[in-house]
């Protein structure tokens, strides 16, 4: 199945990123790397405008009086609860339509490629570039152990992209 996003990566973008991404064996990133640059937007832009203001217009009595460093991870967890929210259901939505995908073996499931797949690998991506983006900001809130977390979540998912086709 094609990648279903309706608008494809630039030349000018695929071209940036493809070398690098082969030097680092990730043959497929180039064709999603829209994807991860959409996500990381939509995930700053609901970290830092849309959550502070839906909890301060829905819950004031217990938003409003937190710190700051509470308001920030009371953030991290409405992003957190989106993002598994959606590529949860966008991963089942993979695996009922992607008829590329249902056709595969187990070991085309695990190193094959698809571009639905390829899209929701995507978007995890960006989510996890993101964290690691946050949690270097805001180290002196969620310590190491999570900066450490993020940067190995980042490189395990971006392992997606790498594919025998």
């Amino acid at each position: 199945m094609r990648d279903p996003f309706p608008i494809p990566p630039t030349e000018g973008l695929q071209r940036i990123v493809k070398p690098i991404a082969q030097l680092f064996g990730l043959q497929t990133l180039h064709l999603h790397i829209h994807e991860v640059i959409l996500a990381f937007i939509v995930y700053q832009v609901f970290f830092a405008y849309i959550c502070p203001y839906l909890s301060t217009r829905f819950l004031p009595s217990h938003y409003l009086p937190l710190p700051r460093e509470g308001k920030l991870r009371w953030n991290m967890k409405c992003v957190s609860f989106l993002q598994s929210t959606f590529i949860s259901s966008l991963s089942l939505w993979v695996m009922y339509h992607d008829i590329e995908r249902a056709a595969m073996n187990l070991e085309e499931r695990i190193w094959g490629y698809t571009g639905a797949a390829g899209m929701v690998q995507g978007f995890a991506v960006g989510y996890f570039v993101w964290d690691t983006y946050i949690m270097i900001l805001h180290t002196e809130v969620f310590g190491i152990a999570m900066l450490v977390h993020g940067v190995a979540c980042t490189v395990t998912f971006s392992l997606g992209f790498v594919s025998m086709r």
